[in-house]
């Protein structure tokens, strides 16, 4: 309750104690949900299902657009870890259609550069693929957190070093100490 008398507020999203891991779950002797085995059970043989049309489209330059393969590696790993019945097709289709959007922002700021000229000016500016590519990054991270965070919780095997992200992260790390 506000000072004012107003009901204003409420909970905070991020607030109060975090899930524990489903792999801890398992490490500290308490047993999981049933729900959790029964799904992972009906999911060993689960098919992909196919990418939707617009994954593969082709570009207004001609390129091709790179989320039909990003849809097919995360479902792999997805998969892998015998989750992937667990993440709605739409967060992985979403997920490798603006990862694919990033990775055109990067491939046209490496051919075109960082400046762009002003539409009336003609002066040098920033190329408005930069604030693009930021945007799409920002956007593939949260969508990856979401992806990250089902198979965190609930991953029998243990999720350390299961995250790609980090892998990468780990090997530009380790090339530059060098």
């Amino acid at each position: 309750m506000a000072k004012d008398g107003t009901a204003r507020g409420g909970a905070r999203i991020g607030a109060g104690k975090k899930k524990k891991p489903l792999a801890d779950k398992i490490a500290e002797g308490k047993a999981p949900r049933c729900e959790v085995l029964t799904i992972r059970h009906e999911s060993e043989n689960a098919e992909m299902s196919p990418p939707k049309k617009y994954l593969s489209a082709k570009q207004k330059d001609g390129g091709k657009l790179h989320a039909k393969l990003i849809y097919k590696e995360t479902w792999q790993w997805l998969k892998a870890h015998g989750c992937e019945s667990l993440v709605p097709k739409q967060l992985i289709e979403n997920y490798a259609m603006v990862s694919a959007r990033h990775i055109y922002c990067e491939e046209q700021l490496n051919k075109n550069g960082m400046l762009a000229p002003h539409p009336t000016t003609g002066e040098p500016m920033t190329s408005p693929f930069v604030k693009m590519s930021l945007d799409y990054m920002k956007q593939a991270s949260q969508l990856w957190y979401q992806i990250f965070q089902v198979v965190k919780e609930n991953c029998a095997n243990g999720y350390e070093g299961a995250n790609p992200q980090n892998d990468l992260m780990e090997s530009l790390l380790r090339q530059v100490k060098r």
